[in-house]
């Protein structure tokens, strides 16, 4: 049974202790006892403490005596234990305030040892039966770690000595695990963190001021030393456990990247090898394969344009991508599944297989809309999308990565930030993209389309009569104009480029030079 305060005022093994202050609060309970004269003993004090102590730290003065009694009273403490040897008296104030407050202060005499209160309390208290169920809870959840055992191990055993179901949600792992597969269990596996927590009792688990995660349970726990005991010890097993579930993922995570990494600039060239490590992650590589880049727009030159002191900035970067990936990855596998994927700075990588779904091209597009759209509203952040040419198999993935790269690349010159763009759907802005920016490109254009730039109604003309395959009545109807206005500009595009537009070679030549435009838009405002 517990150990009351008023208690140990009458015990006979300890004659002499007597009452100091806070006579309301003698029927408070003893769990524990403890010995300390440090400054910052506030942070070492636990609920039901019977604290023992010279008050070493007000030799000097007894400034902050009433403070002190308030922080211990705060931690819990069920009563103060006062021996006078530095200071002869607790000052009046502090008294009044115990009290008050119901804290119990009891004055030890000086021929008393601490050795002999500390046994005394021991033996009254439940201390002894609390000792050796310590024991033998240490040594089930070792024994469950030494065998290999992690987080699903150790709630079952912690579910044993509680008798009722745990599970435990991750906040550091981002996952839930559970200790059977009972109903509880499936709940907890279904419902949100914030749902869990309001409507179940829990018990967060702290290390270093981090929070870990939290223990749910079903039903509540009696409040007393025992459970007390047996969850200081699952707390630090479970802390023991995550720490070895993270190494292990880092060490996967780290096999996964160097693999996609691998795949992604062609430094594997052994088939077999590439068939054995993409069986152990459950990808097939050898059906035909597109790869999928997300841009973060914008990411290096913000990075770079940072302080090096500024590390608030650096940890919201970080976050910021962080959020980013998570939402690529949840949607791509939403719709994708099980994909091979790799974050590479401000780039973040799929290698997706475009024979596991029907209607490929159109889930890609409204999938990747989805993310945009999503990194947009979380973060204020736009991505570009880039995707590679498909291919037969894992042999031609560099190729489509290049390809998914560039795509971007070129588009966001001309288009800007934000676009979704397939290389085998930008015809021949593919073969002028590695030239676009060349002096022979921009005479070819000057020499061609240059004076057209002094007016824009006839460059947006002959844009229209191309788009439209030279179709004037079509070409007429877009630009919402007469026949005849469309009949009369033509003549006088002719007139200014000096070419006769109803020969097939000029007009191929025109259309070049308007995809070299779309590839130079600062042309607009240098006219050549």
């Amino acid at each position: 049974m517990p150990l009351a305060v008023e208690q140990i005022l009458k015990l006979p093994e300890l004659p002499g202790i007597t009452l100091i202050a806070g006579s309301s609060g003698l029927a408070k309970s003893v769990r524990g006892i403890n010995v300390m004269e440090a400054p910052e003993i506030i942070h070492w004090l636990q609920c039901g403490d019977f604290l023992l102590s010279s008050c070493y730290q007000f030799r000097d003065s007894v400034k902050g005596f009433e403070d002190f009694v308030r922080a211990i009273h705060k931690a819990g403490v069920a009563a103060l234990g006062f021996k006078n040897r530095f200071i002869q008296e607790i000052p009046q104030v502090a008294k009044d305030f115990a009290d008050r407050i119901g804290l119990p202060i009891l004055g030890i005499p000086i021929e008393i040892p601490y050795s002999d209160v500390i046994r005394v309390v021991i033996l009254k208290t439940d201390g002894v039966e609390n000792v050796r169920l310590s024991e033998t809870v240490i040594r089930a959840f070792s024994e469950a770690l030494r065998d290999g055992g992690g987080a699903p191990e150790l709630l079952q055993r912690l579910e044993s000595f509680l008798c009722c179901g745990v599970c435990f949600v991750s906040d550091t792992m981002k996952k839930c695990f559970c200790s059977s597969g009972k109903q509880f269990a499936d709940e907890c596996m279904a419902a949100d963190e914030g749902a869990l927590l309001k409507k179940y009792p829990h018990e967060h688990v702290v290390l270093s001021q981090f929070i870990h995660g939290y223990f749910v349970f079903e039903s509540p726990l009696q409040d007393n030393d025992m459970g007390r005991v047996i969850l200081e010890h699952a707390k630090t097993a479970m802390h023991l456990a995550l720490q070895k579930e993270i190494v292990v993922m880092e060490i996967e995570a780290r096999y996964h990247n160097d693999f996609v990494r691998d795949l992604l600039i062609g430094n594997i060239r052994h088939q077999e090898e590439i068939i054995n490590r993409s069986s152990a992650f459950g990808w097939d590589l050898t059906r035909k394969l597109r790869v999928v880049i997300f841009d973060i727009d914008n990411y290096k030159k913000n990075s770079s344009g940072r302080s090096a002191q500024d590390g608030h900035a650096a940890v919201r970067a970080k976050a910021m991508k962080e959020q980013i990936y998570s939402i690529c990855k949840n949607e791509m596998s939403f719709f994708f599944q099980n994909l091979p994927c790799l974050t590479m700075k401000e780039l973040i990588v799929f290698i997706v297989n475009t024979e596991s779904c029907h209607n490929f091209n159109e889930k890609l597009s409204m999938c990747c809309g989805d993310i945009q759209e999503k990194a947009r509203i979380c973060t204020g952040h736009t991505l570009s999308v880039g995707v590679g040419n498909e291919k037969d198999d894992f042999g031609g993935l560099s190729e489509s990565y290049d390809e998914a790269r560039r795509a971007i690349e070129v588009m966001r010159h001309s288009k800007g930030d934000g676009g979704f763009h397939v290389w085998d759907e930008m015809g021949v802005l593919t073969v002028l993209a590695p030239v676009a920016g060349s002096s022979e490109a921009r005479k070819f254009f000057a020499t061609r389309l240059g004076k057209l730039l002094e007016d824009e109604n006839l460059l947006y003309t002959l844009q229209m009569l191309v788009n439209q395959d030279w179709n004037f009545k079509a070409a007429a109807r877009d630009l919402k104009i007469h026949y005849n206005t469309i009949h009369y500009r033509y003549e006088r595009i002719c007139e200014l480029t000096g070419m006769d537009l109803s020969v097939w070679e000029k007009r191929l030549e025109v259309t070049v030079a308007l995809k070299l435009l779309s590839l130079n838009p600062n042309w607009h405002h240098e006219p050549a």
